[in-house]
Order: structure tokens, then sequence, then C-alpha cells
């Protein structure tokens, strides 16, 4: 009864003293090796080949979704498309002009006018109007109904040509957005792998950007602390201070994420890394001129935090079973 009562004194004595990692009040392990790393970073290529003619981009510069980051010679192209568009002007004029259809349209009545004169003339008096007159009449009704016809046809095709000169343009203006590179999302130029002038094929990578809006936490935790098999999706809270620089004064802020994934090895003093996800956050606007700050954005890779991972009532279960199965060893 004596030995009992001591063993459970001994494990009582064992759980508080990891109470300052894991408490049944915050359910947290708080660990301090933390890195902040960018959770990804893409290259964006050149969608055509040419010389580069406007480098936008400077290192380390920090840039936003769509803001251009080069651009390459566009010369060849502003000409085709200026040539397309005033093609389609040119048919666009055909198109709006009705002189040739009012003319069409008054020859076909004067001569239907003439010819019905004539039938009238000579169904009163026979003979009056020789036959191949009038037949040289109707002949002359036909001729303007088919160049009525014919006027009509070319307003027709000036539509169409209207059409394909709007598609050749369009087209052109496709080009010419493919001739810019866009930064696809928020984050900060890494690297710059063309200067200006120098020559880029298709599909190559111009620039490097890191998104900063995910960024990943790469921790050291301790296996006695922590059951690696159980934290994957685990809640996580990444804590950092940052000091005023108008009166110096330290406010403390954080981030909310999850545990992705756990390396398989472990690592000399049984301990293994640890991999979590964070949604970066943008300030507000304030009277700060940190580097922060100033782009925008909460946390950094390279500031000195904190992370504490919440543990499940399982994952505290477990916690207490290894701490009494050690203190009976």
């Amino acid at each position: 009864m004596k030995m009992r009562w001591m063993t459970c004194l001994a494990a009582t004595l064992l759980v508080g003293m990891f109470a300052g990692h894991v408490s049944a009040a915050d359910h947290l392990v708080t660990v301090q090796d933390v890195v902040v790393d960018f959770a990804a970073q893409v290259d964006v290529p050149a969608r055509q080949s040419g010389p580069v003619a406007v480098m936008s981009a400077r290192q380390n510069q920090w840039i936003q979704a769509g803001d251009v980051v080069a651009k390459l010679d566009d010369t060849a192209l502003v000409i085709r498309r200026r040539a397309a568009a005033l093609k389609q002007e040119a048919a666009r004029l055909v198109l709006s002009d009705e002189v040739e259809v009012r003319y069409a349209e008054t020859a076909l009545a004067e001569a239907e006018a003439e010819l019905d004169d004539s039938v009238k003339a000579s169904e009163r008096v026979s003979g009056a109007v020789a036959r191949n007159q009038i037949r040289r009449m109707r002949l002359a009704v036909e001729r303007a109904e088919l160049e009525l016809a014919r006027v009509g046809k070319q307003r027709r095709q000036a539509e169409i040509d209207i059409q394909l000169r709007a598609v050749d343009v369009a087209s052109f203006d496709s080009e010419l957005q493919r001739l810019q590179c866009v930064s696809p999302t928020d984050g900060v130029v890494l690297n710059i792998h063309r200067e200006l002038g120098e020559w880029i094929r298709e599909g190559e990578p111009l620039v490097t950007i890191a998104d900063v809006s995910v960024l990943h936490l790469h921790a050291l935790v301790d296996a006695n602390q922590l059951d690696p098999a159980r934290c994957v999706g685990l809640p996580v809270s990444v804590l950092w201070e940052k000091t005023s620089f108008s009166n110096g004064a330290k406010t403390t802020h954080s981030l909310r994420g999850k545990v992705l994934s756990v390396d398989p090895t472990r690592l000399p003093g049984n301990r293994f890394r640890l991999h979590a996800e964070v949604t970066n956050r943008r300030n507000s606007p304030s009277g700060n001129a940190g580097l922060a700050d100033a782009d925008g954005w909460q946390l950094v890779p390279g500031m000195d935090v904190t992370m504490n991972i919440h543990c499940s009532d399982a994952e505290l279960a477990w916690r207490e079973q290894r701490v009494q199965s050690d203190s009976l060893r």
C-alpha cells in the first residue's frame, strides 16, 4: 500500500514538471525551435519568346497579384495590330456608307417606272412602243435589281469583315498580353533570371516569387511531449512580439493554423520535425514603419516566433499515461 502511494506521488511530481508545456487548463505544447518559411515559390515563366524590353521587378521587392513584373519586346505586334485596326475601320466605313444602296435603289425605281409607262402606252395604242424597246427596258430593270443585290452582298461582306478584323485585333491584344509577365500571387521577388535585352524562350522562368499569404512553420518537437503519430491535423497558434518604432512598446501578435505533416525520422535528443501551415493576415493601417507593416503582412519568414500546439483530449491522455509508465520503471 505504501509502495503504491509513493508511485502515485512520483507520477504527480513528473506531471507537474511538464506543466510548463502541457497543462489540463490550456492543453498546449509550446515549441521554441520554429522556423518560418514561405509555403510556395512560384516561377513566373515567359509566355512568348523574345527579348526582355522592360523589367519592372527588383530583387527582394514585395509585389501584389496582378502586378506586371516584366515585359517582352512588342514592336512588331504593335505594328500588326495597328494594320488590323485600320482594316477594321475601313470595313466599318464601307458598311456605314449608304450612297451605293441609295443609287441602286434609285436606278431600279427609274427602270421600273420607264417600263411601266411603256407597257401602259403600248396597251393604249398598239405599236406605240416597239417590242424590242420594251424588252430592253425589262432587261434594264433586271440589271438594276442585280445591282441592288450586289450592293446588299457587299454590305453583308463588310459586316463579316468587321467581325473578322475584330477577331484579328483581339488576337493581337491577346498576344500583347502574353508578352507581359504578371505575378500570380502576393509575394516577394526572390530571383530574377533575365536582364534587359536578354533573350528568353517560351516557358523559361523569368522571375521567382514567394507567396506570403500562406506560411509554413518547421519546428523541432520533443517526442516525450507529443506523440508524432497523433499530431497531424492538430491546431496550432504562432505568437511573436513586435516593437513599435514610435514609442518602443511591445505588442504580442498571433496567427492560427494546423499541423500538416511529421517527418518519419527521429533526430538526436528524441526529437522529430513537425510542419504546420498558417494563413497570413494583412496589417491594418498604422503608423509603424516595420518591415511587415510596410509590406502589409503581419508575419514574414525569418521572424522569431513561438508555436503552441493545441492538444486533443486523446493526446493528453496519452501524455499522462506515458508519464505514469515512465515513473513505474
